[in-house]
């Protein structure tokens, strides 16, 4: 897996006046006034509704009613410190390798006069990338009134760019398959679920706020990869879920799941934009590359997203923090997930 991703985006991401990619929409973008929250009630919401505070409980299947960590939720967070240092072993062990034909489709994409016969010969080598070729193409995104059965046709439609796009999810996806235990056991096909749903948040966003769409689609599945690598090293220390309770844990979690995947993007040597993308996810958000703020936002409707599909909120409330947190991107974005039922 090392090297491709250098050898696919061997250049720098696009560049953009600020205006364009500013991460807070400019006062002629807002929404109509009526659909925007008074201030007191937006900053009580906001305090009140902590996203991470709501998603990792339902990851992981726990309550979490206290605010310190309890003693096995320390030593956990100790491990997964120890781990996610720049000085640990390396953490690439716990991740699988990748298909070969996937780099290589990859970079054959970078060649803009490769031909479609010479991509089908690729793809049919991979009867997974194929059989999730057909189904996109087959989607009712596509509004086919005859099925696509050719990998030349399926092609056609779908174009270069979005192929990329399925590439990339197809090779990741074995990743969120993973059960070496009780943590990957119970959040692997959640958490496939969330990195399905960011990834389109990505792209809806990418497309609203003109940014090159497949960076911020790397970084938000190696962003959800770190997390699966950090349940997986939870695994080989801790039995189950049973001490689990506190929101300090879920803080602790989100933090060093995120150094985990720069540890693996790093190891895998993704793009710099991607990379550095991950690492100002702690920052303010003034302080946030492009991406970078478009990643955190599209971390954050994915989740609320999840949580209103499984009970845990009100879709009144996902609305009114995706408005408050993204402006009209975030209320728009939030409202193509829930449409689609991403």
């Amino acid at each position: 897996m090392k090297h491709w991703l250098n050898r696919l985006l061997g250049r720098g991401p696009k560049s953009a006046s600020p205006a364009t990619i500013s991460a807070a929409p400019s006062a002629a973008a807002q929404p109509a006034s009526n659909d925007l929250p008074d201030p007191l009630a937006a900053s009580t919401l906001h305090a009140a509704v902590d996203v991470d505070h709501l998603f990792y409980p339902w990851l992981l299947e726990f309550d979490a009613s206290v605010t310190e960590p309890s003693e096995a939720e320390q030593r956990l967070m100790r491990t997964l410190e120890r781990m996610s240092a720049a000085d640990a072993p390396a953490v690439n062990t716990l991740v699988p390798r990748m298909p070969a034909v996937i780099p290589m489709l990859l970079q054959s994409l970078r060649d803009k006069n490769v031909t479609n016969a010479h991509l089908s010969e690729q793809i049919a080598q991979d009867p997974v990338l194929l059989a999730a070729l057909l189904r996109q193409v087959n989607s009712s995104l596509y509004l086919r009134t005859e099925p696509v059965s050719s990998i030349e046709q399926a092609l056609a439609l779908l174009g270069q760019n979005n192929l990329r796009l399925l590439v990339a999810s197809v090779a990741f996806k074995p990743l969120f398959n993973v059960q070496s235990g009780h943590f990957t056991g119970t959040a692997g096909a959640r958490l496939s679920m969330l990195s399905s749903t960011s990834a389109a948040a990505c792209r809806s966003l990418a497309a609203r706020r003109q940014l090159e769409p497949f960076e911020s689609f790397l970084a938000s599945l190696l962003h959800n990869v770190g997390l699966i690598v950090a349940l997986r090293i939870m695994d080989q220390v801790h039995e189950g879920a049973t001490s689990l309770r506190s929101l300090a844990f879920c803080t602790a979690l989100a933090t060093h799941a995120r150094r985990v995947a720069l540890r693996v993007g790093r190891e895998w040597q993704f793009p710099e934009a991607v990379l550095e993308a991950l690492s100002l996810q702690g920052a303010a958000p003034v302080a946030a590359s492009p991406v970078a703020s478009l990643l955190r936002l599209a971390d954050r409707l994915s989740k609320l997203h999840v949580l209103v599909a499984n009970d845990r909120l009100a879709a009144e409330e996902a609305e009114d923090f995706a408005l408050i947190e993204g402006g009209e991107d975030g209320l728009v974005c939030y409202r193509s997930l829930a449409a689609a039922g991403e």
